[in-house]
């Protein structure tokens, strides 16, 4: 048996080795398929504006924009301060938050 294993991983081999290989033709002058950038598909984003990811997910503070990137902070569930980079187009907002949402610390009951 292991006498046709090794021909047939020779196979694969060489085939994943023909596919990876392979020159990927994109002309100079190709566009990037997601090309959004803020003034095409989302308001102006500024320092200190508060905006979601599309996916979903907490309320994030816009630390820095530069050119298709922003960068975000946000705390986390155990209240540790968390930073990220995102692409323009996974973000949302800038948002309005609701009066629950600015005061998470009360329960309603005055």
């Amino acid at each position: 048996m292991l006498k046709w294993l090794k021909p047939a991983a020779v196979a694969i081999q060489a085939t994943l080795g023909v596919a990876l290989g392979a020159p990927w033709a994109v002309p100079a002058g190709a566009a990037p398929a997601n090309t959004a950038t803020q003034s095409q598909t989302t308001p102006r984003l500024h320092e200190g504006d508060l905006v979601r990811l599309r996916s979903g997910g907490p309320v994030l503070t816009v630390k820095s924009v530069s050119d298709n990137w922003v960068i975000c902070t946000w705390f986390d569930d155990y209240g540790e301060l968390q930073s990220a980079a995102f692409p323009i187009f996974m973000i949302a907002g800038p948002v309005t938050l609701s009066p629950d949402d600015t005061n998470p610390q009360t329960n309603g009951t005055d």
